[in-house]
C-alpha cells in the first residue's frame, strides 16, 4: 500500500496567508495578557507612590498624572505587541547571538518611542516634585519600560519556543496514528488474503462434489457463486467497504453453505437505512459468520443500527463463538478505530449477540 507522506510544518505568526495581526492577538490571548500586565505593572506603582508624595494631591492634578501614566502603560503595551508580532517570525533565520542583540535593539525602541510619545506628563511631574529633572524623570522611564520590553521579549521567545513543540508534537502524534492505521489496514488486507482464498476454494470443491451427485443442484450453486464472487471482487484490495455492501456478500455466503449442505438455515437481516450506507470494513462479518455455521448454528439473525454516533452490527446466534475466533477481529477493529470500535458478546433469551461497534461514517 502506497503510504503518504507526513508534512510537517511549524506555524509562525505574521507569516500566515490570509492572517494579520488581529488575527494574532485573538489566538495568542496568554501573550496579549503578558503585554498587558507588564506594561502597566510599572506606571501603577508610579502613579500610587506619586499621589502620596504630591505636593498638591487635587483632583485635576491627580487626574492628569493618572492620564500621563495610564498614557505610558498603553503606548508601551501596543508596542510590545506590534514590535513583537513583526519581529518574531523573521530573528528564526539568525543565530543566537544576533536574535539576542535583536531583542535588545527592539526592546530600546520600545522603551525610547515609549519615552519620547508621552513626554508630556514631565509637567505635571516637575511641577508636583516628582522628579528633580527631565532628564531623570526620563532616565528613569527608560530604564522601568527597557526593563518591562526585555520581559515580555523573554516570555514571547519562550511562548514560541512551546507553541513550535506543540505543533512538532501534534505531527508526532498524526504521524504516529497514521502509521497505527496503515498497518491495521495491512492487517484488514491480510485478513481478506487469508479467508477469502480459503473459502472459495471449499466453494470450488463443493461445486465439484455437486455435480457429482445432484447437477442440478450444482448449476443453481454455481450461480449464487458468481453472484458472491461478484460482490467479493468489488472490495478487493480495499480496506473500507460499505455496511450493505458487507450484508449483500454476507447473504450470498450463507446462501451458497445453504445450497451445499441442502438444508435452509434460518437467516434473517434488519438493516436501519441510515447504517446501510455506513463504512465498515471488509473482512469482519465473513469470519463470524464462517464461525457459526460451521458448528451448525440454526439461527442466525444479522441486525445494524446507528446510535450516538456508531454504527452497531448485531449478530445474533445460538451460543457464544468462541474467543479464538474473536481475537484477531478485536485487534483490528482496535488498530483502526483504537478505543471507539469493540466486539462484544452479549447473552439474552439463551441466545448469543456478538455486537460489532464501529465509529459512524458515509461510505
Amino acid at each position: 500500500m502506497p503510504s503518504t507522506p507526513t508534512t510537517m510544518s511549524v506555524t509562525q505568526p505574521g507569516s500566515i496567508p490570509g492572517t494579520g495581526f488581529a488575527q494574532w492577538l485573538k489566538t495568542h490571548h496568554g501573550t496579549v495578557a503578558m503585554a498587558a500586565l507588564l506594561a502597566l505593572a510599572g506606571p501603577l506603582t508610579f502613579f500610587t507612590g506619586a499621589v502620596s508624595v504630591m505636593r498638591e494631591p487635587t483632583a485635576v492634578n491627580v487626574v492628569r498624572l493618572a492620564f500621563w501614566w495610564l498614557a505610558y502603560g498603553v503606548v508601551l503595551g501596543c508596542l510590545l505587541l506590534i514590535i513583537g508580532y513583526v519581529l518574531l517570525p523573521r530573528v528564526e533565520a539568525f543565530g543566537r547571538t544576533a536574535r539576542g542583540l535583536l531583542w535588545l535593539l527592539a526592546a530600546c525602541l520600545a522603551s525610547l518611542a515609549t519615552n519620547l510619545v508621552t513626554a508630556g506628563r514631565a509637567a505635571v511631574i516637575l511641577e508636583q516634585g516628582l522628579a528633580y529633572s527631565s532628564m531623570t524623570m526620563q532616565l528613569h522611564g527608560f530604564v522601568v519600560s527597557f526593563t518591562m520590553a526585555l520581559l515580555y521579549f523573554a516570555h514571547l521567545r519562550r511562548s514560541r519556543e512551546n507553541e513550535v513543540t506543540a505543533v512538532r508534537l501534534a505531527a508526532a502524534q498524526a504521524a504516529q496514528r497514521n502509521a497505527r492505521r496503515r498497518i491495521a489496514q495491512t492487517r484488514v488486507q491480510e485478513l481478506q488474503a487469508r479467508i477469502d482464498p480459503q473459502v472459495l476454494f471449499q466453494m470450488l470443491d463443493t461445486v465439484r462434489r455437486l455435480y457429482e451427485s445432484d447437477p442440478g443442484r450444482a448449476e443453481q450453486y454455481l450461480d449464487e457463486l458468481v453472484v458472491f464472487l461478484r460482490t467479493a471482487l468489488r472490495r478487493v484490495r480495499s480496506t473500507w467497504s460499505s455496511l450493505s455492501r458487507e450484508v449483500e456478500l454476507a447473504c450470498a455466503f450463507v446462501g451458497l453453505h445453504t445450497l451445499a449442505a441442502s438444508r435452509a438455515a434460518g437467516f434473517a437481516i434488519d438493516i436501519a437505512a441510515d447504517a446501510g450506507s455506513a463504512r465498515f470494513p471488509p473482512g469482519v462479518l465473513l469470519p463470524l459468520l464462517d464461525s457459526a455455521i460451521a458448528r451448525g448454528d440454526n439461527r442466525l439473525h444479522l441486525g445494524a443500527r446507528c446510535e450516538s454516533g456508531a454504527t452497531c452490527v448485531v449478530l445474533t446466534l445460538d451460543a457464544p463463538l468462541p474467543e479464538s475466533a474473536l481475537a484477531r477481529l478485536r485487534a483490528v477493529l482496535r488498530e483502526l478505530h483504537g478505543t471507539s470500535a469493540a466486539l462484544e458478546i452479549e447473552d439474552a433469551d439463551e441466545l448469543s449477540r456478538t455486537v460489532v461497534r464501529v465509529p459512524h461514517e458515509l461510505a
